[in-house]
């Protein structure tokens, strides 16, 4: 699977564990519900490492030991015609 599916799949499932424990919460008291919120709290954690992973730059290249640059992503769609 690719991480972007599964980045969003985490993301959702926090959204759905977190409903899940306030309507449960509603229901019953805290101490019975508590294992929903600490689920939802552990797929956000899980999705934000995973946001985290995927945009990541190292500062330092190890290889010239410089600073590294990100790399431009935006690149002009109108060319000059000669």
């Amino acid at each position: 699977m690719k991480t972007p599916l599964v980045e969003s799949l985490v993301g959702w499932a926090t959204l759905g564990f977190f409903i899940l424990w306030v309507m449960e919460f509603r229901r019953t008291e805290f101490q019975e519900s508590y294992w929903l919120l600490m689920l939802s709290l552990s797929c956000l954690l899980g999705f934000q490492y995973l946001r985290y992973r995927r945009g990541a730059v190292p500062l330092i290249d190890p290889e010239t030991k410089k600073e590294a640059k990100p790399k431009a992503t935006v690149k002009p769609s109108i060319k000059k015609k000669k």
